[in-house]
């Protein structure tokens, strides 16, 4: 199964609208909501076949107008099943920002189940004095059934383009049958990694709160030159994760 949503967002009246919707199921957004704040419109993104099988493929398609400010929320984290026939689950997300636009993913959660695969690219052009909040956490697979890092491969790609200038290129790769994933610089004794994205010019975090390690829980953040910041998680405290990650949303 093929799934498809194409986004474009535009200003009318001084207002972020969404302009045009296409989707193919099994994917499908919501209207347009405006939750806290008048100047940004919330849209939740849905799926309804309740995961991704061997083979299927959703693809994203976002474009932002000018001076638009838009937040998208995964309704339900993505599901990946076993791979069966040997063909992967695929997902490819394209996303377009024009000057002085904003757009925040909030978290994308992927657990990829027992004997599965799973590939994901994503790709970001936008312009200088745009502004891309990205939130993801992979998860080991069904842990309440006893799998961890049980899946055959997961591959996740994020690439950002600031004008021409590629300013992130980052790929988490994951085979745990060829692979110690518990192996130390891998992921140890955790089972979770997590990412946000703060791809901001004028965003300014305190980065020695975002450096801090206990026996379960340990966050570090990485400035990208003079355009935001990289917090990543290795955690054992799925909870503490995603509390976290709110402060992080509300980019303190």
């Amino acid at each position: 199964m093929n799934g498809k949503l194409d986004l474009h967002f535009a200003m009318r009246n001084q207002k972020t609208i969404m302009k045009d919707v296409y989707y193919q199921p099994p994917l499908k957004a919501s209207r347009g909501l405006y939750v806290d704040n008048p100047d940004n419109i919330t849209v939740y993104l849905m799926e309804s076949s309740g995961g991704l099988v061997a083979g299927d493929r959703n693809a994203y398609s976002v474009r932002l107008d000018e001076r638009t400010n838009v937040t998208l929320h995964p309704q339900a984290a993505t599901k990946v099943y076993p791979a069966y026939n040997g063909s992967p689950s695929r997902q490819q997300v394209e996303i377009e920002l024009a000057e002085q636009a904003s757009l925040t993913w909030e978290r994308e959660e992927v657990i990829p189940f027992a004997e599965s695969e799973f590939h994901s690219h994503t790709t970001i052009n936008m312009k200088e004095n745009s502004r891309f909040y990205w939130q993801e956490i992979l998860y080991p697979g069904r842990e309440k059934r006893g799998e961890r890092f049980t899946f055959d491969k997961c591959h996740t790609q994020l690439e950002v383009w600031m004008e021409d200038d590629c300013l992130v290129y980052d790929g988490l790769r994951f085979e745990p049958s060829k692979q110690d994933v518990k192996h130390f610089g891998v992921m140890g004794d955790y089972h979770y990694i997590a990412s946000v994205w703060l791809i901001d010019k004028e965003i300014e975090l305190d980065e020695e709160k975002w450096n801090h390690s206990s026996a379960d829980h340990q966050v570090s953040i990485t400035r990208l030159r003079d355009a935001g910041y990289l917090v990543r998680f290795l955690s054992n405290d799925l909870p503490r994760i995603k509390k976290e990650m709110d402060q992080l949303g509300r980019k303190s």
